[in-house]
């Protein structure tokens, strides 16, 4: 779930929200909230009120909620906090509006002041605050995939060993008849002779078919079993110019011992990365993996 969709939960929980750095957003406790399903939703998400007061530090609850929700330890679920609020000020900053989901929109004014409306685009089904059907749903589809190369890979093997064991029959068959007809060569006339040698040239050929039959079988399994050899492929969950960020979120990924790794050239862009050994196809699903877990808009895959 993204890290926007817990502030919503949060802040329908606790009826109120403080970002530091924003400000603070609350709900009346007197207020109901409804199914994100139910008609009155829209109206609901309208009651959302926001006040731009310094915040100094998030509160230790959001904390231990984001860390509950997502899994992670406390220093990740504060870095996931830090870099969502910081990429929100680049945002308002250049004129852009904030969104933050199931609960509004910021806009930065000429006079400096933050703009709140309400609404816009929201969350989907809250299933009473709780995210388990997600979770299942996502369990589903990953399992899903993975019997679906399974299958493929294994009817290939299944294509290629049957190819052998026609090719086998064939060999046998021409060697049987090839074996009689000379056999019937040398006790019969000339012109029997002169048969016997067109069958041998048919054995060839048959011989000849089997070979190519059992040679494009062994090159569809050379290449099949290359497309499942794995490799190591470099994950860029991060990329930015300015070097106190990237030390800054480093530090922070290897406090948790995570094997998160930096590299720069010319110190002109600095990459947050992990090695991670993977077959092609699994490279997107553990790119949508990371994006997930780390909150990122987009994960960059090199190898």
């Amino acid at each position: 779930m993204k890290l926007s969709a817990l502030f919503a939960r949060y802040l329908y929980q606790q009826k109120r929200l403080n970002l530091p750095g924003i400000g603070v957003f609350s709900i009346d406790p007197s207020i109901t909230i409804p199914d994100a399903a139910d008609k009155n939703y829209n109206d609901f998400v309208q009651q959302i009120k926001y006040e731009q007061k310094p915040v100094i530090s998030p509160d230790e609850e959001l904390i231990n909620f984001i860390r509950t929700e997502t899994g992670k330890i406390k220093p990740l679920a504060e870095s996931d906090l830090d870099s969502f609020l910081s990429d929100g000020k680049i945002l308002l900053n250049i004129g852009k509006p904030f969104h933050i989901e199931g609960i509004g929109s910021l806009m930065k004014t000429k006079s400096g002041q933050f703009e709140f409306t309400p609404g816009g685009p929201t969350l989907p089904r809250l299933e009473g605050f709780y995210n388990e059907a997600h979770r299942d749903d996502s369990a589903k589809k990953k399992s899903a995939h993975i019997d679906d190369y399974s299958k493929k890979f294994n009817n290939r093997r299944m294509l290629v060993a049957a190819a052998l064991v026609i090719g086998m029959v064939l060999i046998i068959w021409g060697g049987y008849s090839l074996y009689n007809r000379k056999t019937v060569a040398g006790t019969e006339s000339v012109q029997t002779e002169s048969a016997a040698s067109r069958d041998t040239g048919k054995a060839n050929i048959i011989l000849d078919s089997v070979q190519k039959i059992i040679g494009s079988s062994k090159t569809e399994l050379q290449q099949t079993a290359a497309a499942a050899t794995p490799g190591t492929y470099k994950f860029i969950i991060e990329r930015t110019a300015s070097k106190e960020r990237a030390l800054k979120r480093y530090r922070q990924l290897t406090d948790g011992r995570t094997g998160i790794k930096m590299q720069t050239h010319d110190s002109a862009l600095f990459n947050l990365y992990f090695n991670i050994a993977a077959t092609p196809a699994d490279t997107a699903r553990i790119r949508d993996s990371l994006k997930s877990w780390y909150a990122r808009r987009q994960v960059f895959v090199e190898q």
